[in-house]
């Protein structure tokens, strides 16, 4: 009950935030939301600071944020119930949609339910210690729920918030703005079942991973490729 209640503050907090962000109602900087400062801070740094929107640009071409991604060997809570919980927090966070239908607020609503009753039936806490390639598989996990999409999504809007202040040109995609690392299944600090040869099957194991995402998004292109020529031989009337 106490995650359920941490969960819906949280889309609270989002949304009254989003709210005061689209009205300008903030009394200090650190109350606005991190994804919608990008356009604000640059603009900040060219009329207050005074930085040509060219100094601008090239600082951002010429700095990396790099996510290093830890193992965790204690950590109890399985990753089916945090996929849950996510899924809880989207339907969530879709009640708040200004253009929500009767029919898509009783098809949420319900959703919830089903969600909510299987993270109530599902145990919480894991039974045995993961092994180094589980932590890797939980690390991909993230990439596959939320950095895979989330990092393009970001870098538009870093692009967009650019040209909103003169600079046509993109972000370079040889530029790294952000990049990542992982401790994962290399950390000999602490853990004694990491040896060399494991340390070499979690490798691939990432390799692999990262390979079948990739494939994926191939094929989704490919295909919307494909259907673009299509339409355009077979017009449909």
């Amino acid at each position: 009950m106490l995650i359920l209640a941490n969960l819906a503050e949280e889309v609270q907090i989002a949304y009254r935030r989003r709210q005061k962000l689209k009205s300008g109602d903030f009394a200090d900087e650190n109350s606005a939301t991190t994804e919608s400062d990008i356009e604000e801070t640059l603009k900040r740094l060219v009329c207050q600071l005074k930085k040509s929107p060219l100094e601008v640009f090239d600082a951002l071409k010429n700095q990396t944020v790099d996510l290093v991604l830890t193992a965790h060997p204690t950590q109890s809570v399985r990753r089916s119930l945090l996929q849950k919980h996510g899924r809880i927090r989207n339907c969530l966070t879709q009640l708040y949609a200004k253009d929500i239908t009767p029919d898509e607020k009783q098809e949420l609503d319900e959703a919830l339910q089903r969600e909510i009753q299987a993270a109530f039936r599902t145990d919480e806490i894991r039974r045995a210690p993961p092994t180094p390639q589980d932590e890797m598989r939980a690390g991909m996990s993230y990439f596959h729920e939320t950095i895979w999409k989330g990092v393009p999504k970001f870098l538009r809007r870093v692009d967009t918030a650019l040209k909103n202040i003169g600079i046509k040109e993109r972000v370079p995609y040889n530029a790294p703005l952000i990049q990542f690392s992982s401790w994962m299944g290399g950390d000999r600090d602490g853990n004694p079942r990491v040896t060399p040869e494991v340390t070499r099957d979690v490798c691939l194991l990432a390799r692999m991973m990262a390979a079948n995402l990739y494939y994926a998004q191939i094929e989704d292109l490919m295909f919307e490729s494909s259907g673009s020529k299509f339409l355009q031989a077979n017009p449909i009337v």
